[in-house]
């Protein structure tokens, strides 16, 4: 992709002339945008809380929760981005040609699944989900909300996964995790995966004892 195509993709997400995300609702104040989207998918993740959807920990479970989640105030919900991104600190994975991030999942998850093969502690459990998580961090599926998005979908995931491997049914508690601390320490990862682990580690709790908590 050239950096003129990927000009004209990024300014297709927008009204044009403003920075301002096409969305359903036509809103064009960006800070009205906000607000909207904030509270929105804070009560669809609510309701994901009471309901998780049950599509297998895969892609389609990943794209069904931005679906879920987004689906009522952006147009491109559940669908990956067609730009590349930059961040402070350096680059989203980068796209070259359009089916490039389908592949780039199939290929995390089938790995994630042959991992879970020889997973049977906590400890090794929680790499697994520092694995995954730096992973889908840098992919970065989406134009907008991957973080909230690869936060629940983690959480699902853990609950899921514990109680097929065997392990007491546990979800992450994200208000145990720093996450000031979390995005330092994965953009080295690579080099300290138990770092990231052992937050991981920290934050997974037993499924009942987190149900109780928040009665």
């Amino acid at each position: 992709m050239t950096e003129q195509e990927n000009d004209l993709l990024w300014d297709a997400y927008f009204y044009p002339g403003t920075e301002v995300l096409i969305n359903h609702y036509d809103i064009r104040d960006p800070e009205r945008l906000k607000e909207v989207d904030a509270s929105y998918s804070f009560e669809k993740l609510l309701e994901l809380r009471e309901k998780p959807l049950d599509l297998g920990c895969g892609k389609e479970h990943l794209n069904a929760i931005h679906q879920f989640v987004f689906g009522e105030v952006y147009p491109f919900a559940g669908k990956y981005r067609k730009v590349n991104m930059r961040k402070a600190r350096g680059t989203f994975f980068f796209i070259h040609d359009p089916d490039d991030m389908e592949k780039e999942l199939d290929s995390l998850f089938a790995e994630i699944e042959e991992r879970l093969n020889h997973c049977h502690s906590k400890i090794e459990f929680c790499e697994l989900l520092s694995k995954l998580y730096s992973s889908l961090i840098y992919y970065h599926p989406y134009r907008e909300g991957n973080g909230r998005v690869v936060r629940e979908f983690l959480r699902e995931f853990s609950i899921q996964k514990s109680s097929e491997l065997g392990l007491v049914k546990m979800e992450i508690d994200w208000s145990k995790i720093n996450h000031q601390e979390l995005n330092q320490y994965i953009e080295v990862s690579h080099l300290f995966p138990s770092s990231t682990a052992m937050l991981f580690m920290n934050a997974l709790v037993d499924l009942d004892d987190s149900k109780k908590a928040s009665l």
